[in-house]
């Protein structure tokens, strides 16, 4: 009997708690965790998107680089279209600028509910659906500041030309007299000495200049069709040896003229807007002469990332503000908050150099949206449904 009474005594709190609820009117309630000073019973939890503005920057090496017989090359080659002197300039090339989402930690929800919640999420854990299901994929992954570079194989002017087959010595033979001492009689014997002597500069570019002619007649021949008795090639085959006897003339004609080539550096920076208005910061450094540097680099000028909040929800942020006047007027309660999302805001992004615009792009930025909440009153219907774009925190659909 004893027994009886001591499990009543125990579940009759947890059946009237139990009952309480069930007479409970339904609700969703959701608090931002900053707000929250009173014990929650493990709420479920997730936060608004931050845009963050990933910009990809091409920057581009010209190089000439003169060619070791450029003083020859009127000479021997008929020509003094040459580069005269190495030279290496950066520019800016390519820019494009978008965005990927991260976690706000300042608008992060605890959600309880009277009422099991169906809630999807994203694979970067943003709310994705309540009561609903959603084919909505992510288009942006975090991408983390890198630099690609497409750099040829070049650490100076002796490895761009070293492939260029040009004997730069030759072998000399000279008669020298040995005198022989033969019982008391001097005989001198010629006897041939070998020497390997490097070729003079000047040598060294008429030899190549010859091979030069060579391959143009080589080529000629291949065109007019004179084999010398041999069968020529046709098709892809003639197509081919042509392609690899100008491949050849072009490399064995830029020792004399010198050789450009475009080294391209691919750079991503990310930039988190920080204030709501109006966010500006260096991106990175540039110099013609060093390229790209890092932002506190000394060498180069500034260039400038600007955000500027486009204000296209001002009119709805004065509504807010006005309703709550109106209740503090009114001294109405204030009302729970069902889920929380975003009504987006867009920014104007630009890239600057020296207080020039040279790339410029309109983007959703959902740092600078405000947050809105659902009505309680859509929160007692317990098969409401919301669909949310979730990198970007705002309703795609309600029911």
């Amino acid at each position: 009997m004893r027994t009886d009474i001591l499990k009543t005594a125990v579940l009759l709190p947890a059946f009237l708690t139990l009952w309480s609820c069930s007479g409970t009117k339904d609700f969703v309630k959701v608090e931002n965790i900053k707000d929250i000073s009173q014990v929650k019973h493990n709420p479920v939890i997730y936060a608004l998107p931050k845009t963050v503005v990933s910009v990809k920057v091409t920057a581009v090496n010209e190089i000439s680089v003169k060619g070791p017989y450029s003083q020859y090359a009127q000479k021997y080659i008929g020509t003094d279209d040459i580069i005269n002197s190495n030279s290496s300039t950066w520019t800016i090339g390519n820019i494009e600028i978008s965005s990927f989402a991260v976690k706000d930690t300042s608008r992060i929800f605890a959600v309880e509910a009277s009422y099991p919640c169906s809630m999807n999420f994203s694979e970067n854990g943003f709310l994705e659906s309540v009561n609903a299901k959603s084919d909505y994929k992510e288009s942006h992954d975090m991408v983390s500041e890198k630099v690609y570079s497409s750099d040829p194989d070049y650490s100076g002017k002796s490895r761009m030309f070293q492939d260029i087959n040009i004997n730069r010595y030759e072998t000399v033979f000279d008669t020298v007299l040995h005198v022989i001492d033969a019982d008391s009689i001097f005989t001198a014997v010629p006897t041939q000495r070998k020497q390997v002597i490097r070729k003079s500069l000047d040598e060294q570019a008429q030899e190549l200049a010859n091979q030069i002619f060579v391959l143009r007649d080589d080529r000629n021949a291949l065109l007019v069709g004179e084999s010398d008795g041999k069968s020529l090639p046709e098709g892809e085959a003639l197509k081919f040896m042509i392609e690899q006897l100008n491949k050849l003339e072009e490399s064995y004609m830029s020792m004399f003229i010198g050789k450009k080539i475009r080294v391209e550096k691919t750079y991503i920076f990310n930039f988190e807007p920080e204030n709501t208005e109006h966010s500006q910061n260096i991106l990175f450094k540039f110099s013609p002469q060093y390229g790209i540097q890092s932002r506190s680099s000394l060498k180069g000028n500034p260039i400038v990332i600007d955000v500027t909040n486009l204000a296209e929800n001002s009119l709805e942020n004065s509504y807010n503000e006005r309703q709550m006047t109106l209740r503090r007027k009114a001294k109405a309660a204030e009302e729970e908050n069902g889920f929380a999302y975003l009504s987006g805001a867009n920014g104007n992004v630009k890239i600057m150099q020296n207080g020039n615009v040279i790339s410029e792009k309109v983007m959703n930025i959902s740092q600078m949206g405000l947050i809105r909440y659902l009505p309680q009153s859509l929160m007692k219907d317990k098969n409401f449904k919301m669909v949310l774009y979730p990198e970007k925190g705002t309703i795609k659909s309600l029911n």
